[in-house]
């Protein structure tokens, strides 16, 4: 997604877009056609300070049950975008982009994208209380309970067991 130089420094906040899953190279997003961008743009002369915020539906499998499921991914953006080029030098922060000169158009693709998929969690879990499948038989356990036994505790295990006990009770 590319925003020109007279929208981030001339346009009214808050700037409303739209960008799709494929122009943020975002596979697994089901919502393709539409994913919407606000961005509240803070002006004081060749700086503008820009809070983002975008929501997208997302597609995915889950990592205990494997069914299908839904859910919508929020992310937030906020940047720094200068036309002075002497702001950024010798900063550690990350976030300060210099509009490059003799162009009027910056792309922002890449940092819309990190900001969905950092809020995504690790483990994606269609429920908090998904039970997962049966190590034994494979059946869903949140759809029906497949009767295997469980084994029980390898008492192998048992001194790991204690220290973590111990370790609790200190």
């Amino acid at each position: 997604m590319k925003i020109s130089r007279r929208k981030l420094f001339e346009s009214p906040s808050p700037l409303q877009l739209t960008t799709s899953a494929s122009e943020l190279d975002l596979s697994d997003i089901s919502n393709c056609d539409k994913i919407p961008v606000t961005l509240h743009i803070s002006r004081s002369g060749t700086t503008a300070s820009v809070d983002g915020e975008l929501t997208a539906k997302s597609h995915l499998q889950c990592d205990r049950c494997l069914e299908s499921f839904d859910r919508k991914i929020r992310g937030e953006l906020k940047i720094v975008v200068t036309e002075n080029p002497g702001m950024a030098t010798g900063t550690a922060d990350s976030d300060i982009i210099v509009f490059p000169t003799g162009t009027d158009k910056l792309d922002i693709s890449s940092l819309l994208r990190d900001a969905i998929v950092l809020e995504r969690p690790m483990k994606e879990v269609c429920d908090e209380k998904c039970k997962g499948l049966c190590a034994e038989c494979g059946v869903n356990l949140n759809q029906s309970d497949c009767g295997c036994q469980d084994e029980g505790f390898d008492e192998r295990w048992a001194p790991l067991k204690e220290i973590k006990l111990a370790q609790l009770e200190n």
